[in-house]
């Protein structure tokens, strides 16, 4: 857009006849490359970067504990010595095995050593959807965010507010349109080439 309104800026100031065809050509190219949509690369950018300086601080899933649940306890006013030291000696017991109820059939379970590779693995996805950002290849962009925020539902808590924003987030940006199609400046190159060989006649 530059390069032709400065073109038509000198044309302008030649204020010739003959390069009249050649301003019209100039000014129908610029007004389809001002038609095209905007697309906020530096935001949807800075947006992806957000979210992966925040994926080591979110919450796994599979680390979820139990609420503990109050029990009824008898006073210890009115418990024998044996009775005390034995719930003592069960609640050190029961302390060493946990079971619990995941409400998803899917649920994954991680080892503490995986979830490092978890969330690496989700950090080369969302660099992998900016790289394809500036390649502008929309269909790695989409496909890369929708892994990314597939992960964040399954392996991470979805009751977090961060990682409800951080899904947010990514289902906003897959919505973005990154390919335009640009027009080609065949009008304008046709038309300097037809006022190049009329000089030349000349």
């Amino acid at each position: 857009m530059l390069a032709l309104q400065a073109a038509d800026a000198q044309l302008a100031r030649l204020d010739r006849p003959a390069h009249l065809p050649l301003r019209k050509a100039l000014a129908k190219d610029l007004a389809r490359l001002k038609a095209l949509p905007f697309v906020d690369m530096a935001g949807i950018s800075l947006r992806l970067e957000q979210v992966l300086v925040g994926i080591d601080k979110l919450p796994l899933a599979s680390y979820g504990r139990p609420e503990k649940k109050a029990e009824n306890e008898m006073p210890a006013a009115d418990q024998a010595w044996w009775q005390s030291t034995g719930r003592a000696i069960w609640q050190e017991v029961k302390g060493l095995i946990r079971i619990q109820r995941f409400d998803h059939d899917d649920a994954a379970l991680l080892a503490p050593g995986q979830s490092y590779l978890l969330r690496e693995n989700l950090k080369l996805r969302l660099l992998n959807a900016r790289l394809a950002l500036f390649a502008r290849d929309q269909w790695t962009f989409q496909n890369e965010l929708k892994v990314a925020q597939d992960m964040l539902g399954r392996h991470f808590v979805p009751d977090d507010k961060a990682v409800a924003a951080d899904r947010t987030a990514l289902r906003q940006m897959m919505a973005s349109e990154i390919k335009i199609d640009l027009p080609s400046l065949n009008d304008s190159l046709a038309a300097l080439r037809s006022l190049r060989q009329g000089k030349e006649k000349q």
